[in-house]
């Protein structure tokens, strides 16, 4: 059985939400960030990044503050120590349904969720942590990088996830179909 943790991103700035804090966005009474945290409950360590509060986790902040996504990763990646590790945003209400696949197909450097559109969902994936800190370690300095800069030395496999488990909330349309989506499950 593969040893895992989990680095889950939850200090946005919100912006397309007009500064709203994604992480605390309600989908069916739970908060975002609650939803991811139930969802990696099978993680040997949860590594939260942000500015919030997240109990039986390890809480981070990326330096600079709002550095972007490899910054973050990066600051989670300090305290992991799991030999994979799982890179979720706090924004994907329905992320549960896709973990227990990707964790079960990571081998090698790792996988990257597929949505149905083809697209790469670089925060639905598992990957090797020993060749992630080299990733890292070549970039320097990770402030402003993008994450697929940061996983692009990776030979990641792509794995096909449901379309609902891609789904993330970015806007308040996202957001308004998100509730939909789970009002359907209802």
């Amino acid at each position: 059985m593969l040893s895992w943790d989990a680095i889950v991103l939850a200090g946005g700035r919100g912006s397309r939400l007009g500064g709203v804090d994604k992480a605390g966005l309600v989908i069916g009474g739970t908060s975002l960030l609650e939803r991811t945290l139930d969802a990696v409950r099978g993680a040997d360590r949860v590594v939260v990044v942000g500015d919030v509060v997240a109990p039986d986790a390890v809480v981070v902040q990326e330096t600079p503050r709002h550095g972007g996504p490899a910054a973050a990763v990066g600051a989670g990646l300090a305290e992991v120590t799991a030999p994979y590790v799982l890179l979720l945003g706090c924004d994907q209400p329905f992320v549960a349904e896709a973990i227990d696949t990707l964790v079960a197909a990571a081998t090698g450097h790792g996988v990257v969720a597929v949505d149905a559109d083809g697209r790469r969902q670089h925060l639905m994936s598992v990957v090797d942590v020993a060749a992630l800190r080299a990733s890292a370690a070549a970039l320097g300095d990770l402030d402003g990088q993008s994450l697929r800069n940061l996983l692009r030395p990776l030979d990641l496999r792509e794995v096909v996830v449901p379309a609902r488990s891609a789904l993330d909330v970015d806007t308040w349309d996202d957001h308004e179909r998100a509730r939909a989506e789970e009002e359907r499950d209802g």
